[in-house]
């Protein structure tokens, strides 16, 4: 029996029996409205995962939770951090907040989810389809909104301690109240291994414009050396996923002034050591010919990266009266990064020290300055009125790139109106003004109805947008790869990229229905959306650099849907399915690296009421590779254990991913197999 036939089989026989966790829909949110709102009055489809989810997750970071989800795909496979899809949108397409926050790092944003500990997660709230109303540029696909721990009593916290096959973590979190000061600390630490496997790279020096293998080189001086030097075949353990070390520590204190005043001040830092090696497609030998240094390819090559964040922030929250709130915010991040690329075979390559051999060095320093202001008014009790106003600033000072300062400006007014007892209406208008690029309106409008006490309608439409950022417009470097990686707007002629190109923002329409209904013992949700995306800026590989360009218009149509059951008190199941049609429509080809389906099958069994046992499986179906061909699918299962209270105060858990030791398609990488873990937690 096959994976595919024995993943469906699963999901069949789990649904006749019973679901994870059920969607509470009078669970409160601030993502989709920047205000508190319950789900069930929302147009838009939200998800939430819970404080104890996350805590019987297993997971040591965000990026790990959210590869848990059924309708979520990440491919954490590589040295480039993790790559996310909603509904089969991009990765820059989706914005990621801390507590209603940007967070502000790498423009890929790809490394940003492995950064963020479980440790000091108390929720993660999740909107799909296009958010730009509320928060402007990089939201067209959803927003991720990790919501961290907020004191409730006198004094609390947690201690936790992770072992795994490759990690081990540490997680504290302290919170508590004195009189009106409310603060909470929290400090991680991970220590990741490698996780690589044993390959064979064939080694090929470029010569008279051929890939040539070392052996073959004709000719005298630096060809006979290299010939001489370098072997035609070299075995190496080439990382899927780098060596990190991480650290985390921040503090949050709020301080009542009277009834309807707040002052808030926040802290934090990060510091990231990651190294990897990998097989770079192009590296300089440090021999020339003809003026131009000899270029080798397919060489092992060891990326190194040093990274550190501290974000300052403060903030008021007013209440004049019972019906205004008024809430700003001042923050400010640095991010410094330090990436240096060597290769093992430096001395093969006419170097006089692995040193020597430095090459894609990036050494910048990124800082953000962010204004926001929010005010919301209840004109009465079905009418609330939102308006919101930004500026950011950006700073970027790197060896990788050469760009000014880059200001931001937005706007939004959104109303939110209970037209009968029943209807509810959610609309806004937002405009943004980017000062090197073009102005943005940003349109949304939904409506969510309750058909009965236990079932709900809800149809919604939102225009969204992207802005290029500064690596698609500036970068000028060459990439750990070893091929020159060129910003739209930068000429290098000894490359042969002659033209400066005009980068468009992306826009996009997103429509969905959705529907939900419930009963004592389930919950079932399904939303059919369509979004349509003009002026797609992609990434363009030439022989010598890549680039990016407005290439293409792409349209995305699919569904998803979820069934939760919980027959008895002490098993409990949910499935989840999606299926997506993703087109390039200037060619009419599929989208690369977008499954067709996603299903999940989550078991949660209790033998007693402090013992959970808990599956999770999750299937990817197939997709187009790079070159449009097939990457088949693949299902992985991760079993977990958790003990709670085997002592007073004192939870115990196990857990194994990737149970039954499947591997990934060759395309997509590699992931680990039978990846055990074991943990204990304090809480106080």
């Amino acid at each position: 029996m096959n994976a595919k036939k024995a993943f469906i089989l699963s999901l069949v026989a789990g649904s006749l029996l019973s679901a994870n966790e059920t969607v509470n829909l009078d669970t409160i949110v601030t993502i989709g409205t920047k205000t508190q709102s319950s789900i069930k009055d929302l147009p838009m489809q939200v998800e939430v995962i819970g404080e104890e989810e996350i805590q019987n997750s297993g997971a040591s970071n965000v990026g790990e939770l959210l590869n848990s989800t059924g309708d979520i795909y990440l491919n954490t496979s590589g040295s480039n951090g993790a790559t996310m899809s909603i509904r089969g949108m991009a990765h820059a397409d989706t914005l990621i907040l801390i507590d209603g926050k940007r967070v502000n790092g790498e423009f890929s944003k790809t490394y940003e989810l492995d950064r963020i500990p479980t440790g000091m997660v108390a929720r993660v709230e999740i909107v799909k389809g296009s958010s730009s109303l509320l928060y402007g540029s990089d939201a067209m696909g959803g927003v991720i909104n990790i919501i961290t721990k907020k004191p409730k009593e006198a004094l609390s916290g947690d201690i936790q301690a992770l072992h795994g096959k490759n990690k081990n973590a540490l997680d504290f979190n302290l919170l508590g109240v004195v009189d009106k000061t409310s603060y909470s600390f929290y400090a991680n630490y991970l220590k990741r291994d490698v996780f690589d496997k044993q390959e064979t790279t064939d080694i090929k020096v470029m010569q008279a414009g051929a890939e040539t293998s070392p052996s073959s080189l004709v000719g005298v001086g630096n060809w006979a050396t290299l010939r001489s030097n370098l072997n035609d075949t070299y075995i190496l353990n080439r990382a899927y996923q780098d060596e990190l070390e991480l650290k985390n520590v921040g503090l949050k204190v709020a301080h009542e002034v009277g009834d309807s005043l707040t002052l808030r001040a926040d802290f934090s830092f990060l510091k990231e050591d990651k190294n990897a090696l990998y097989i770079s497609n192009m590296y300089p030998t440090n021999y020339i010919q003809g003026g131009n240094s000899i270029k080798a390819k397919y060489v092992p090559a060891e990326q190194f990266d040093k990274n550190e964040r501290k974000t300052y922030g403060v903030g008021v929250d007013y209440k004049p009266t019972s019906s205004l709130s008024l809430r700003y915010d001042l923050s400010f991040s640095q991010y410094d990064k330090d990436r240096k690329v060597y290769t093992p075979l430096w001395s093969e390559l006419g170097y006089a020290s692995k040193e020597a051999s430095l090459t894609s060095a990036n050494k910048s320093t990124i800082k953000h300055l962010t204004n926001e202001f929010l005010s919301t008014y209840d004109f009465d009790a079905k009418n609330r009125f939102t308006f919101g106003a930004e500026h950011r600033q950006t700073d970027v000072k790197s060896s990788a790139y050469s760009v000014d300062d880059r200001k931001y400006s937005g706007g939004f007014l959104q109303h939110q109106y209970q037209l009968l007892d029943k209807l509810n209406l959610l609309y806004g208008l937002r405009y943004d003004k980017d000062s090197i690029g073009e102005d943005a309106t940003s349109l949304s409008a939904g409506v969510r109805y309750q058909i009965t006490d236990t079932m709900n309608v809800r149809a919604n439409y939102s225009q969204g947008f992207r802005s290029p950022d500064d690596r698609e417009l500036y970068v000028d470097q060459t990439s750990p790869s070893g091929k020159k990686m060129l910003g739209a707007t930068v000429l290098d002629t000894a490359s042969g990229k002659t033209t400066v190109w005009d980068l468009k923002p992306e826009t996009s329409e997103t429509y969905e229905i959705g529907f939900d209904t419930s009963g004592e013992m389930w919950n079932f949700d399904i939303t059919v959306f369509q979004t349509d995306i003009k002026d797609r800026i992609t990434q363009i590989a030439t022989a010598n650099y890549n680039s990016f360009e407005n290439v293409s218009d792409s349209r995305i149509r699919g569904f998803e849907s979820s069934l939760s059951l919980s027959p008895l008190s002490n098993f409990m199941a949910k499935v989840t399915y999606a299926n997506f049609d993703a087109k390039n429509e200037t060619d009419n080809t599929d989208l690369t690296f977008t499954p067709e389906s996603l299903a999940s099958l989550t078991l949660s069994y209790f033998p007693l009421s402090n013992i959970e046992i808990r599956s999770i499986t999750k299937y990817v179906g197939k997709q187009k590779g790079d070159e449009f061909e097939q990457i088949d699918s693949y299902t992985l299962t991760n079993l977990k254990v958790i003990y709670s209270d085997v002592m007073k105060d004192f939870d115990l858990f196990v857990g194994v991913d990737n149970l039954f030791r499947e591997s990934l398609p060759e395309e997509l990488g590699a992931v680990d197999r039978l990846n055990y873990y074991a943990g204990v937690r304090y809480k106080f």
